[in-house]
């Protein structure tokens, strides 16, 4: 069977992927005829960018949106078990450490039902954030991982010098 060449654009220096998160740029052919999975976008295309941000000058300053960005992804993370809740301590409640780990219950005990030993690994794309009163910040961050994308939803108050997710959400 003749190979078919695939062209694919040189990484800029500082741009290159980064650990599981492959350089898609350009879709590989199928040998089998199975359908090809979506594209995952290079992680460093969105880290640090909001797609909206509804914030004014007079508003406390939130947290970065790559700290957003990464929040999101770490509590992906801490489903899928590759993570430790601990890691998020400064940055969440107690309810929503509870809550967590509720939810990362229930996967790890689907997930050994299935036998599905896979590790996702997901990128963050731009952050959206909201701030419907000064001192209250929601954002939500799409991760793209294969086969499927998931969303998380962010609720963060500032109480005190600091802001901590008093709800976080990962669909």
């Amino acid at each position: 069977m003749p190979s078919a060449a695939v062209s694919r654009a040189p990484i800029a220096p500082g741009n290159a992927p980064a650990a599981g998160c492959a350089d898609r740029s350009a879709p590989e052919p199928s040998s089998t005829g199975l359908p090809h999975l979506r594209v995952v976008p290079h992680p460093d295309r969105y880290l640090d960018l909001a797609a909206f941000d509804t914030g004014t000058g007079t508003d406390i300053p939130g947290p970065s949106t790559a700290t957003i960005q990464k929040l999101a992804l770490y509590a992906f993370e801490v489903l899928e078990g590759s993570r430790s809740i601990a890691q998020l301590g400064g940055w969440i409640t107690r309810e929503v450490a509870s809550a967590l780990l509720e939810r990362r219950a229930v996967r790890t005990e689907r997930r050994t039902l299935y036998r599905d030993a896979r590790r996702v690994v997901a990128c963050p794309g731009p952050a959206h954030i909201d701030r419907p009163l000064p001192h209250i910040l929601e954002a939500t961050v799409v991760l793209y991982a294969e086969p499927r994308s998931r969303s998380v939803a962010l609720r963060f108050e500032h109480s005190g010098d600091r802001w901590r997710a008093t709800d976080l959400t990962v669909l």
